[in-house]
């Protein structure tokens, strides 16, 4: 295997797949120092900046698309460096990192826990990224407690999770904001600082900035920061008493594109699911939200072909067998086209939904079956012990390989 000899002060940026294990001397990434018998592995849709502490050597492990590359003075992982310092040498109770796709924000939130980790500090994250969450499934805001230093927070084990049910920020913007401020409160109220909220990567458009700005002013953190970009909008937070401070995104980056995006989306969910058991819950005992299917009054249509039907706010939503085309055209003409919602046996397999406990602790679910005649929902979850209450839906299915599909209601 090829090695890399490092000295001290120079740094590389390695871009996976590859791992690499130091055999000499001590190099730093992320704020976290790796020393001599230590390996890293680099998943391919990471890159990170290692700097020498000292003269260095690693024995690297390279495929398909791997490289190494020489950082310049100029490299932005020193100013992130420096700025992480300033931060967390202030004390802060809570910061907010922004950026778009693939700017660095997700590091750079990693880079300030680590720093935070070495004074002794006890920082908390909160991920707000639904759609490329790295703490819980998408579709989440999550908080964890990070108790050692990490290259990655995917690693890290959520200590609560609050479910939006979209993997996209633009339709959910004022739950986001909701939980964030939440989650802020409880991480602060249990000592953790500082308490570093990783957002999404929608920045530039108005509801974006709109949406960005209204989460700063309900959070009001001591630090924004800005990743790959400035706004002014963003600025004026400054009157608030909230120090904008931006930072260059890396000048060489790893970008993902929508497929890699939508790949990593479906890991989260394979790797929450992995050794999830099936549950089986009774229907009259829980509490449906988003789902008007089971949250209306129960009718009958007098139809051999419908398994169920309800009715909610004047509109009636019935699951048939068969050809669900002809039952909707045959029952519109009696209920109204825009008063009823027909769906097909089955439809609900494979629904990606939470399931709550009524008090706060929320699990994901995936729905395997519903028995409308013996008043059952069959589901998949990793958290079989949890009292469910509650279940809250999403217009998302998996498919068994975790791909995305999704449902109107």
């Amino acid at each position: 295997m090829p090695t890399l000899k490092l000295n001290k002060g120079e740094g590389v940026k390695l871009f996976g797949p590859m791992a690499f294990t130091v055999l000499r001397g001590t190099v730093e990434i992320l704020g976290k120092k790796v020393v001599v018998g230590e390996r890293v592995i680099i998943h391919r849709l990471k890159s990170y900046a290692v700097v020498a502490l000292e003269d260095s050597e690693l024995d690297l492990s390279m495929v398909n698309e791997a490289q190494i590359k020489r950082l310049e003075d100029n490299e932005a992982y020193f100013e992130w460096v420096k700025l992480s310092e300033e931060i967390v040498s202030s004390s802060p109770t809570v910061v907010v990192v922004v950026g778009e796709v693939d700017s660095g924000k997700s590091s750079f939130t990693t880079l300030l826990l680590n720093k935070a980790l070495e004074r002794g500090m006890r920082p908390a994250l909160v991920d707000a990224d639904v759609g490329q969450a790295d703490v819980a499934p998408p579709g989440y805001v999550s908080l964890a407690y990070p108790s050692e230093q990490t290259l990655w927070n995917r690693g890290l084990k959520p200590v609560r999770m609050c479910f939006v049910g979209d993997n996209k920020p633009q339709r959910s913007t004022d739950a986001i904001v909701n939980y964030v401020k939440r989650l802020v409160e409880q991480a602060v109220g249990e000592g953790r600082t500082p308490v570093v909220v990783d957002t999404d990567g929608w920045v530039k458009e108005v509801g974006a900035v709109l949406y960005k700005t209204k989460l700063v002013v309900e959070v009001r953190p001591d630090y924004l920061v800005h990743v790959g970009g400035s706004d002014p909008s963003f600025s004026a937070l400054e009157r608030l008493g909230v120090k904008y401070r931006t930072v260059p995104s890396p000048s060489v980056k790893k970008v993902r594109d929508r497929s890699e995006r939508r790949e990593y989306r479906s890991d989260r969910y394979r790797e929450f699911f992995a050794n999830a058991v099936m549950v089986k819950y009774d229907l009259n005992q829980l509490v449906f939200v988003d789902m008007p299917l089971l949250q209306g009054a129960r009718v009958d249509l007098h139809d051999e072909r419908v398994v169920y039907s309800s009715v909610l706010g004047g509109k009636y939503f019935v699951v048939a067998r068969g050809d669900t085309r002809r039952v909707y055209e045959e029952l519109s003409a009696s209920l109204g086209r825009d008063k009823l919602a027909v769906y097909p046996q089955g439809f609900e397999r494979g629904l990606y939904v939470s399931l709550s406990d009524g008090k706060g602790n929320e699990c994901p679910g995936i729905v395997e079956k519903i028995d409308f005649d013996a008043g059952k929902l069959l589901a998949r979850t990793p958290c079989p012990e949890l009292p469910v209450r509650v279940v809250r839906a999403s217009t998302i299915r998996l498919t068994e390989d975790f791909k995305e599909e999704y449902i109107e209601y």
